[in-house]
């Protein structure tokens, strides 16, 4: 395990390499929205664990504005998570030869559909994704607060009017049908923060997609079992596809 710091429109990003060899596939890790290189219940260092045992390496990283990458959360927007996207991508090409799979975790699955027909990874995992990110983000009020000029506040963390006007102009669910490669989707069937409805529908977009309902699962898999039930299902995807 090895921390990087890449260069990308003047900012620093930070991230985490789990190198089992230059030959090996690689599984690049897109967090949520405030989320980090860890994530919730650690389940990214934990995935890279597994994928480490199964022969895979793997990138877990901070968007720029979160975690310990530079950068101001308010100065994020969905422009520069691709951005920081795709600069580790290529990152990865340049370091790894093998194959290649993308992971994206709620606002990450954003990022990753939204991305995946650029950067065409060979294989792609989307965990609870916000497919359908202006409906998942209206719930919050944000085109009345548009309008009013206003700045929205998560739990003391503040988002610009840049992020929320491409969070209702660009659409992450409509990308997914330029995407031919094998899917995975896992998805909690309780989850109140992105409908499971969501990922049966976006699973209908696709050509080569299963999707796996984490029964009774919140969106972060806040519970023993379900964090382990995740991993395992990921690993198993990726060494199927990826080795």
């Amino acid at each position: 395990m090895e921390t990087i710091f890449l260069e990308n429109e003047g900012q620093k990003i930070f991230g985490i390499v789990h190198n089992v060899g230059l030959n090996t596939p690689v599984v690049i890790m897109f967090h949520g929205f405030t989320g980090n290189h860890i994530e919730s219940r650690f389940i990214f260092a934990r995935l890279s664990r597994a994928l480490e045992k199964a022969g895979i390496s793997s990138i877990r990283f901070d968007f720029r504005g979160s975690g310990d990458s530079e950068g101001t959360f308010e100065e994020m927007t969905l422009s520069s998570e691709m951005s920081d996207a795709k600069a580790i991508v290529n990152y990865a090409r340049d370091r790894f030869k093998g194959h290649m799979g993308i992971l994206g975790l709620s606002m990450g699955g954003t990022i990753a559909l939204l991305t995946a027909p650029m950067l065409k990874p060979d294989v792609l995992c989307l965990w609870a994704p916000a497919a359908k990110n202006r409906e998942v983000f209206t719930n919050g009020g944000m085109p009345q607060q548009i309008e009013e000029g206003k700045r929205l506040d998560i739990g003391g963390i503040q988002i610009s009017n840049a992020f929320i006007k491409e969070i209702l102009t660009m659409n992450a669910f409509e990308k997914a049908k330029y995407y031919s490669n094998p899917v995975l989707i896992l998805h909690g069937t309780s989850d109140s923060t992105v409908p499971f409805e969501h990922s049966q529908d976006l699973a209908k977009e696709f050509d080569h997609v299963t999707l796996v309902p984490v029964e009774g699962a919140d969106h972060v898999f806040t519970s023993v079992q379900w964090p382990s039930f995740v991993i395992e299902k990921t690993v198993n995807f990726f060494t199927e596809n990826l080795l």
